[in-house]
């Protein structure tokens, strides 16, 4: 599973509620996702990683509109962890919403959980920001993850072979971080 719980991080999320009668249960980090404290509701969004069922999916939805922009992120890629592609189309529908700003946890959650139905969502995104790509302004860390995982899915969609023809197109233009991760992480994408 993508984005396991960590013992620092327990350790941590211990600290945090070991003066509110913590219980290791899905039950109390639900109801903490309701504290007024920023912080309890940071932390009770990691711990669901550990002890979160597919009921708690739906709160954690919830948490892409929190004004703590880290408790947004957390908890995209908590509901990846605990659905899995179960959630592909809600990945997809998040990477094109232009109410969730990191379009990077985005993508990283298309990259990790994400199966094949978001292929069309993630091409769309990079059809919009095309001109920045070719620029070689689009630096927010989603066109790496975007190869890795649409490199797992050429033969399901032509479209994919265009995307990455334009990619190379404009390969100079590119940040030199971005193209090191993309080679990182498929080896062979300048391959002919």
């Amino acid at each position: 599973m993508p984005f396991p719980l960590g013992d620092v991080t327990r350790s941590m999320v211990e600290r945090q509620f070991r003066r509110k009668n913590l219980e290791w249960t899905e039950d109390y980090f639900l109801r903490a996702l309701d504290s007024p404290s920023k912080h309890d509701v940071y932390w009770a969004v990691l711990a669901l990683r550990d002890c979160g069922t597919l009921r708690a999916v739906p709160a954690l939805r919830e948490k892409l509109t929190y004004p703590m922009r880290d408790v947004q992120t957390t908890a995209l890629l908590t509901v990846a962890h605990i659905a899995g592609a179960s959630e592909t189309p809600f990945f997809g529908d998040t990477l094109l919403s232009s109410d969730y700003r990191d379009k990077g946890y985005a993508m990283w959650a298309i990259r990790d959980a994400a199966d094949v139905r978001a292929v069309d969502a993630v091409l769309a995104y990079f059809r919009k920001n095309m001109a920045k790509l070719r620029r070689g302004a689009l630096v927010n860390g989603t066109l790496p993850d975007a190869v890795e995982y649409l490199s797992r899915h050429l033969s399901a969609r032509p479209a994919i072979r265009e995307f990455f023809a334009e990619i190379r197109s404009a390969w100079d233009r590119l940040p030199p971080g971005e193209r090191q991760e993309v080679l990182k992480r498929v080896p062979e994408f300048l391959a002919p």
